[in-house]
């Protein structure tokens, strides 16, 4: 079972992220962005890439990298502080 590791993201975001090794030896990584409010959050898987890395660490920055631009786009106007 693959474990979700946490990062950092502005405002009220954070993000998790769980990879994996591929049949190939690749490895691949799944990414959820959480939003919490004072009354809930909301959890928002973003799409499956096809990209594959040499190294876990390259997939996890790339799906980090990711999420920080969902984030970016996403984010009402001024909710990031």
């Amino acid at each position: 079972m693959a474990e979700r590791k946490r990062f950092p993201a502005p405002g009220d975001y954070s993000i998790s992220v769980a990879t994996g090794r591929m049949k190939d030896g690749k490895w691949s990584g799944v990414t959820t962005v959480k939003h919490t409010t004072a009354t809930g959050e909301r959890n928002i898987d973003l799409p499956v890439s096809e990209a594959r890395f040499t190294t876990e660490a390259e997939a996890q920055s790339f799906e980090v990298t990711r999420a920080l631009e969902w984030i970016e786009e996403n984010a009402a106007a001024g909710e990031l502080g």
